[in-house]
């Protein structure tokens, strides 16, 4: 079936306990509904059939309770399922209580609401064509709803056919607008999961300068050790020609090995002081951590008024200037162009390429995730995640980024702090 198709975990959003809570707020109002339109307002309808109703929603969730340990989150199918007997016993309830004609009939829109913005998309389809079709049935085929005067509540047939009417256009209405927002929020949520996760990784690897440091510092007493140990069996077994070239070996190896954790110390300490830098420096930097995929012309024009001024080395920063000027190689044709404008109150960071530059219909989302240039989509090269992760890395910086199409032909991004928000990162 359709509906057995899996979301991904981090985006499933629906845990056991909320479809827990919401089934018994239906519960709840259900039994008060059915009880005063009985006792208080003395409708005759089949009261005791309808408590059986309820009670199985109750079953249900104490069973729900009980097992909600094992399922924190569940899975779209069973997701499907659950709000499915939610809606086969509404639709139950109102088969026995005048069908369209019970005012209660507008609450077949919330299962369809919920399965909207939860569900996938198949699932969701499947359980609006249900509400449809069910609500179409309980139109034509219901029990009546006798009055406390004797009588049976029989409404016109075209208020019926309203009422049908105004149901249907609701569960595709709302449901299509829930369904937007859901998709849009689970897209959101999957691509600030991808954002922080890119970030804990760049954040690891410039950690590791820092464990570096730590393992030479645990690590410089054993090979001291090991080369005044090499230094004493040197002289004790110097006439020992079989043993001589070994230990030679071994004292020239533990050197060699000193040496090299000498040079990572002192490459952190240089990471160290060196934390800020000119904007050209780091822009320098990272085009030439990116020297391997470099198969195009970069130029880097400096037209700094105020090249006193430093910025941070923050992650976040390095990080998304990187993915830019990736994205400008991936996209231009021959040469890509980055300018570096410090001003007296501001700094502008632009990047141009001669590429296809951005479409025009989307030019005003960029930024949101998954929003891609339809010019790239056919050659699966959009971009939109990885400028949705790096313009909100930058505004986290104080960053005001933008994007632009030169007159010809290529992509401008513009990044602008104000020179006393980059001297404070």
């Amino acid at each position: 079936m359709f509906f057995k198709e899996q979301i991904n975990p981090k985006n499933l959003r629906i845990t056991l306990e909320t479809l827990i809570n919401i089934r018994w707020i239906a519960v709840i109002g259900q039994f008060f509904t059915v009880s005063f339109v009985y006792y208080i307002l003395k409708f005759q309808f089949p009261y005791f059939e309808t408590l059986i109703l309820v009670f199985l929603s109750v079953l249900v969730n104490i069973f729900l309770e009980l097992n909600k340990s094992k399922f924190i989150t569940i899975n779209n199918y069973y997701a499907t399922i659950s709000i499915f007997y939610d809606l086969i016993q509404l639709i139950l309830l109102l088969f026995m209580t005048g069908g369209l004609s019970n005012p209660f009939s507008i609450l077949i829109i919330v299962p369809t609401t919920i399965s909207v913005t939860y569900l996938s998309r198949g699932s969701s389809q499947f359980i609006v064509i249900c509400s449809i079709i069910f609500s179409t049935v309980i139109s034509f085929y219901h029990m009546p709803l006798p009055t406390p005067q004797g009588g049976n509540l029989n409404l016109p047939k075209f208020y019926e056919f309203g009422v049908w009417l105004s149901l249907t256009i609701g569960i595709i209405f709302l449901g299509n607008y829930a369904y937007q927002l859901g998709r849009d929020n689970r897209v959101r949520v999957g691509a600030l999961n991808k954002l922080e996760e890119e970030l804990t990784n760049e954040k690891v690897v410039n950690s590791v300068g820092g464990m570096a440091a730590a393992a030479v510092h645990e690590l410089a007493t054993p090979l001291a050790t090991i080369s005044l140990v090499g230094k004493e069996l040197q002289k004790q077994l110097k006439n020992n020609k079989s043993t001589k070239d070994d230990i030679n070996l071994l004292i020239n190896q533990a050197s060699r090995c000193s040496s090299i954790l000498k040079d990572i110390a002192e490459r952190k300490q240089q990471d160290q002081f060196i934390s800020k830098v000119s904007p050209k420096e780091l822009i320098n930097e990272i085009i030439f951590s990116l020297e391997n995929k470099l198969n195009k012309e970069i130029t880097v024009v400096n037209k700094s008024f105020n090249e006193r001024l430093k910025m941070s080395k923050k992650t976040e920063i390095s990080y998304a200037l990187r993915n830019f000027i990736e994205n400008a190689i991936k996209f231009s044709k021959t040469k890509i162009n980055i300018e570096i404008n410090q001003q007296k109150k501001k700094t502008i960071i632009t990047i141009d390429d001669d590429g296809i530059g951005f479409d025009e219909n989307i030019i005003s989302r960029l930024g949101q995730p998954y929003v891609s240039s339809e010019k790239v989509k056919k050659n699966d090269q959009g971009m939109g995640l990885g400028i949705f992760i790096s313009k909100n890395l930058l505004e986290r910086c104080s960053a005001k980024v933008t994007f632009h199409n030169k007159e010809n032909a290529g992509a401008i991004i513009q990044i602008e702090w104000t020179n006393s928000q980059l001297a404070n990162l």
